[in-house]
């Protein structure tokens, strides 16, 4: 058998069964049916309580959020202050417990310095 043959006889339009049209319409119109009220209703009450908690919850995580982040930033200013603090009282320290030279301690002390020592 020739190939073109075989192919124009598969592309070859086919009629359909009788009937064919108005059983795919009812199948199409009992799938398309509108979902039921109530189940809706509960879907979009609980779709309009989650917006408003989302808006009204909003600002009150944003609060939270600006007042750790002040909280954070205080917190640094005091580590800060202390380090300098801490740094300038070491220095006064340094300057008040240890004197320039061990002969200017010792001359006022009131002790006589030991001569032929350098």
């Amino acid at each position: 058998m020739n190939p073109d043959a075989r192919i124009g006889r598969a592309l070859a339009p086919v009629d359909p069964p009788d009937g064919f049209a108005q059983r795919v319409r009812a199948r199409v119109e009992r799938e398309i049916q509108p979902t039921p009220a109530p189940r809706n209703r509960v879907t979009r009450l609980l779709a309009i309580a989650a917006t408003v908690l989302a808006v009204l919850a909003g600002p009150l995580a944003w609060h939270e959020y600006e007042t750790r982040r002040e909280a954070l930033a205080a917190r640094a200013q005091v580590l800060l202050a202390l380090q300098i603090a801490s740094r300038e009282l070491n220095s006064a320290h340094r300057k008040v417990v240890r004197p320039v030279s061990p002969a200017l301690a010792a001359t006022a002390a009131g002790a006589p310095e030991k001569e032929g020592r350098p």
